[in-house]
């Protein structure tokens, strides 16, 4: 028998490799997963839904409420608009249609790019973002929404340089595909909050060269999550 004081409902906005990788870390017994994606997922114990955050028409879910719900930006092409797309217009779609959703918190993935390529040393979260190229600055943009959108509901998790088993070569600031997943369980489940802000850089452990740019991981270890090093 389901046990609805224990069971969470979890919906994914942009479900991709992330979302897949995260959804092995879940327990479907304690967790029902809802996706919206472009296209239709097809995956054993998911609920999906197909959406294109670009399109006029919002997703109305408002029957359910949610746990959590992560949102996980793409640009729509590797150039300026497609940024604008993926990250600006997409949130605006997102926000019009969770008016009506019922939800606990929000935790929406964003990078590490917003540092500029002249911010080198040690960056942690207290430093103010100055970027450098039109991607960082969109994706800026894009985190001060979020907060004027969501307020306190919200946790933004800064992620690195992704790689995985495929990659050739890997970041300087780098964080496996996987640990990228483990970070958003590690929110769904954690009821933490910090004292300052909601924002997060995700990166691994690095040798710390003070003249390279060195994203500084340790908020997120004094909330106790640390990264599985892989090799």
């Amino acid at each position: 028998m389901l046990n609805y004081r224990m069971h969470k409902n979890i919906l994914i906005i942009g479900y991709g490799d992330i979302g897949s990788r995260l959804k092995s870390y879940l327990d479907d017994c304690k967790i029902s997963l809802y996706t919206l994606s472009r296209s239709a997922v097809e995956q054993e114990n998911v609920f999906s839904y197909q959406w294109d955050w670009l399109s006029d028409k919002l997703f109305d879910l408002k029957d359910i409420s949610f746990d959590s719900i992560i949102i996980i930006p793409k640009p729509s092409e590797r150039n300026e608009d497609g940024y604008m797309n993926g990250f600006i217009k997409s949130l605006s779609n997102i926000e019009k249609s969770l008016v009506l959703t019922r939800y606990k918190k929000i935790i929406a993935i964003s990078s590490t790019r917003v540092y500029g390529a002249d911010q080198i040393g040690i960056l942690n979260e207290e430093i103010t973002p100055k970027p450098t190229d039109y991607r960082g600055t969109i994706i800026k943009e894009y985190e001060e929404l979020l907060k004027s959108f969501f307020g306190n509901k919200l946790t933004i998790l800064r992620f690195s340089g992704l790689y995985d088993e495929r990659s050739i070569k890997q970041p300087f600031n780098k964080l496996h595909r996987n640990n990228a997943a483990k970070a958003i369980k590690f929110f769904i489940d954690t009821n933490k909050q910090s004292l300052d802000s909601n924002t997060f850089n995700c990166s691994e452990d690095m040798n710390l060269i003070l003249s390279e740019r060195c994203i500084d991981n340790s908020k997120l270890k004094s909330f106790g999550l640390l990264f599985k090093q892989f090799t």
